[in-house]
This record gives C-alpha cells, structure tokens and sequence, in this order.
C-alpha cells in the first residue's frame, strides 16, 4: 500500500455524495485511493464532482425509490468491478415537533434518512458479500444518541433508527466479512444544515451546548469515514462513532 493511499483498489458506493458530507468524503475516498461512485438527486453535481476526481463515476439517483437505488447500485458495480464499501450520506429536515409535523413531512424524512439507507444497503450487500472485508458507513446524528434540536422529531427518529439497522447490519454479516458502522456528526456546516436553519424552521441549541464550542467543517467528517472505509478499523463493527465536538460528554 502506498503511503497515504490506504483505500488503494477499494471501490466504494456514496449516496448523496453529490454535496456536504458526501462530497467531502468523495474528495477523500478518491485522495486515498478509491474508485469512487457517486449517486445523488442532484445528476449534475454529481457528474461534474465525479469529473473533477478522475478515478469516479456519477449516477442519478432518488434514494426514495427502490428501482433507483438498485439501478444506481447496478451501474457503480458494473463500472467499478464490484463494490468493498458503501457510504450512505442522503439525508434531509423538516422542522415540527410531534404535534405540529405533518404525516406527509413525516414520511418524507424517514423515507430519505432510513428508508433510503436500507436500500442502498440492500441493493449493496450482493457486491460487499462478493468482496473481500467489506466496510458499510452509514451517517447517523448526535440526534440519534440526545435530542440536539429542539423541533425535528422525524429527523430524530430516523437518525435513531439508522443506528439500528447499522447494528443489525453488523451483526446479521459479521460472519460473512462485511462489517457496518455508524458516524454521527455533531453540528456540521453543510448546505442540508443551512437549510434547515434558514428554510426549514429548525431551531437548535447544539452549538452552543458543544464543548469545542463550533460547527465542523466536512473534511473533518471525510477523515473519520476513510477510517472506517478502511482496513485499519478491521476490529470494529456495530460501533456508534461519535464526531461531534464533545457534544454527547456532557
């Protein structure tokens, strides 16, 4: 393995990889080695991003939707010879306590954040058996471990619920060389998080509450995700990774 090239020949799926978290990682996963696929709603960012890295590829893709999922699966498996990884990064907000959030905002949240994440899991899992220590990375939220805002109760949910399915992912495979972990960030400055804030009515007082006393910045995500991508976290699996600037020590 070359210096600082530690995911060399891995070939790694990302939903949503088109902008925050995803791109960032993108830019990472690519610097250290991997052929990257990037799939997102988005079909152009993803393709320019994927022109921009070289060794990648783009798809179009709407993680709501199980015909999408598959083909955009199908078509990195097809380009990249297979899949070691996948990073699932879709996500998105709606604001509403219980009380307030409609069914059809409900819906959209968990059909995103843990739906979507199921099938991109799903859709992987043929070509992560097919390889040799496979890795899956799926994004959580410091709201799946504390209620870091103060109105996104679908949001909570669903990021709850994607450390659940991360667990039973890492269990149901560990026996078949794929394991499965879970980052949750803290407050990250993401173009999903500037929306929220300004167009979604999300009120927080995460900030303030986190000891390093600021947002992070995408890159610092993209480090621990090439971590877990690779084989120097070969003992953990199920594991909650928290990065979220001493967010959940208090």
């Amino acid at each position: 393995m070359e210096s600082g090239k530690r995911l060399s020949g891995r070939r790694i799926l990302i939903t949503g990889g088109a902008g925050g978290i995803g791109a960032a990682a993108a830019r990472r996963l690519s610097a250290e080695g991997a052929a990257v696929a990037i799939a997102d709603l988005d079909a152009g960012a993803a393709q320019r991003l994927a022109s921009e890295l070289g060794n990648a590829m783009s798809s179009e893709c709407d993680v709501t939707q199980e015909g999408s999922v598959d083909a955009a699966v199908a078509a990195a498996a097809r380009e990249l010879g297979g899949l070691d990884g996948v990073l699932t990064c879709a996500g998105i907000a709606r604001s509403g306590l219980p009380h307030e959030m409609s069914v059809a905002d409900w819906t959209s949240v968990i059909a995103v954040n843990l739906t979507g994440t199921f099938l991109a899991v799903r859709a992987a899992l043929p070509h992560l058996l097919a390889a040799d220590d496979s890795s899956v990375v799926t994004i959580g939220s410091v709201a799946s471990l504390v209620s870091a805002n103060t109105n996104t109760c679908g949001y909570d949910a669903s990021k709850s619920g994607v450390v659940g399915l991360t667990r039973s992912i890492a269990v149901g495979y560990a026996d078949r060389g794929v394991r499965a972990n879970c980052l949750c960030p803290g407050v990250v400055d993401t173009p999903l998080a500037r929306r929220a804030r300004e167009e979604e009515g999300v009120t927080s007082n995460a900030v303030a509450a986190t000891p390093l006393g600021r947002r992070a910045e995408p890159d610092e995500m993209a480090g621990v995700i090439a971590f877990l991508l690779s084989a120097e976290s070969s003992y953990m699996t199920g594991s909650v990774v928290t990065a979220d600037g001493g967010l959940t020590a208090r």
